[in-house]
């Protein structure tokens, strides 16, 4: 399936936590799918956001830092940013099998049955369940 960077993200932050062997074994597999090679981080110039956590000082690197301020390494703050103009080109065909498409589709189906799908699952879902209903048919 080609994804996008931002549904690569997307699809990375919904997938299971939690489930039985199996389900984590086929999570990791697509994480693993989904992840970005060096190149990509390069090419997209993805920036962590890191913070201090004596000072709160926020900087953004693509690697590991210290604080100018108070000369201990920062910690992730948990946001990522990158280049979006040199990402919109960048369509990865991930590979997935039959266990860890409907996976995915039963992840965002369940979403929208709690009503808890948001504007960037939107293509997410249109790639995953309107085409699984349209093959269906």
């Amino acid at each position: 399936m080609k994804l996008s960077v931002y549904e690569r993200l997307a699809l990375q932050g919904i997938l299971p936590q939690e489930g039985d062997f199996v389900t984590l074994k086929l999570v990791r597999k697509l994480r693993e799918a989904l992840s970005f090679s060096e190149k990509e981080v390069a090419e997209i110039d993805f920036k962590n956001h890191w913070r201090c956590p004596k000072c709160q000082k926020v900087e953004l690197s693509a690697q590991a830092i210290k604080c100018q301020d108070c000369g201990i390494y920062m910690i992730p703050a948990g946001q990522v940013t990158w280049d979006e103009e040199k990402a919109r080109g960048i369509i990865k065909d991930v590979h997935m099998g039959g266990a860890m498409h409907n996976l995915c589709i039963a992840t965002l189906k369940k979403l929208s049955d709690e009503q808890k799908l948001t504007d960037q699952h939107f293509s997410l879902y249109e790639k995953f369940v309107e085409v699984s209903v349209e093959e269906d048919k």
